[in-house]
C-alpha cells in the first residue's frame, strides 16, 4: 500500500463535541513546594471547543496550574475535574485517595500536553514518538495508530521526517511533532505549557500557526504563553495570574485592550 493510500484510510482526529459543557472545573486549588505557595485558591473553568490562555509573570504559578491539571503535579488541596472526572484522585470510603498509576492513565486519556522543551525521546524516530502513547500506554492497534500518526504528521507539515531523530530536527519541528503527538490520544484537551519558549524567535510562527489552525477546528485548549499578539487573536478567555492567584479574567479585548487591575496594566506595558 502506497503512503498515499495509507493517508487516505487513515482516521483524522477532530474535536470532542460532546460531554460536559464545562471540560475542565478547578475549584479553590491550593499547591505549596516546602514553604512556597505556588497556588493559592484558583478558580477556572474552560468550556469546550474554547481556548483559554493563561498569562502572567515567572513565578505567577501557570505553569503549576497547567501541570495539575493532567497530575503531573499533586494538589494540595481544592478540586479539579476533566469531564467531571475528578483528576488524580478515586473515592475510598468517603475520603479521596491517590489513583494507582492505571486509573491515573486511564483518567489522562484524553488530555494531551505539550511541554516548553519538546519532551521527544531521542532513541526513537518521529514517527515512533508520535505512536508511543497510543500504542504503549493505551493498548490501541498498532496499525491503525500507524495510519493516524502519518496523517497527524502531514497535517503538520512534517510527514517527510517520519522516519528521522529528533536531533536531526529543528526545535520548531521538534514542537510540531510534540504536537502531532499530543493530537494522536484523539484528545478531548490539549494543553499547552509555553510551547514557543524554548524556540528561536524565527521558529515561533510555525509553531503558533499550527495552534492556530487547532484552535479555528474547535479544540478545547488551555494555553500558557506570554506571546499577547498571538493570545489576543486566539484566546476566546484570558486569565491573567500573579504570585499565585487570579488577578483578572474575561474576554481578550478587556483584559488585554483594557485591563482594570493595576497588576495586568503594569505586565502588559512589558510586551505591547
Amino acid at each position: 500500500m502506497s503512503a498515499d493510500q495509507i493517508l487516505d484510510e487513515a482516521t483524522e482526529v477532530h474535536p470532542i463535541k460532546t460531554g460536559p459543557a464545562i471540560v475542565v472545573r478547578a475549584s479553590n486549588v491550593k499547591k505549596s513546594f516546602g514553604q512556597n505557595e505556588v497556588l493559592k485558591g484558583i478558580n477556572l473553568e474552560v468550556h469546550r471547543g474554547k481556548v483559554v490562555v493563561i498569562l502572567g509573570p515567572s513565578g505567577s504559578g501557570k505553569s503549576t496550574l497547567l501541570r495539575t491539571i493532567n497530575h503531573l503535579e499533586s494538589i494540595d488541596s481544592g478540586s479539579i475535574q476533566v469531564d467531571g472526572v475528578q483528576i488524580g484522585y478515586v473515592e475510598r470510603n468517603g475520603h479521596l485517595e491517590e489513583a494507582p498509576y492505571p486509573v491515573l492513565a486511564q483518567q489522562r486519556r484524553r488530555i494531551g500536553m505539550v511541554f516548553q522543551s519538546f519532551n521527544l525521546f531521542p532513541h526513537m524516530t518521529v514517527l515512533e514518538n508520535v505512536m508511543e502513547a497510543p500504542v504503549h500506554v493505551h493498548g490501541e492497534d498498532p496499525e491503525i495508530v500507524r495510519k493516524r500518526a502519518l496523517k497527524l504528521l502531514k497535517r503538520v507539515g512534517l510527514l517527510e521526517k517520519a522516519g528521522e531523530y529528533p536531533r536531526r530536527l529543528s526545535g520548531g519541528q521538534q514542537q510540531r511533532v510534540a504536537i502531532a503527538r499530543a493530537l494522536c490520544i484523539q484528545p478531548d484537551l490539549l494543553l499547552f505549557d509555553e510551547p514557543t519558549s524554548a524556540l528561536d524567535p524565527e521558529l515561533v510562527g510555525e509553531v503558533l500557526n499550527t495552534i492556530r489552525d487547532l484552535a479555528k477546528e474547535g479544540f478545547t485548549m488551555v494555553v500558557v504563553t506570554h506571546e499577547i499578539p498571538f493570545s489576543r487573536e486566539v484566546a476566546d478567555w484570558v486569565v491573567f495570574m500573579a504570585d499565585g492567584r487570579v488577578v483578572e479574567e474575561g474576554k481578550p479585548r478587556d483584559v488585554l485592550v483594557n485591563p482594570q487591575q493595576p497588576r495586568t496594566r503594569e505586565f502588559l506595558k512589558r510586551y505591547i
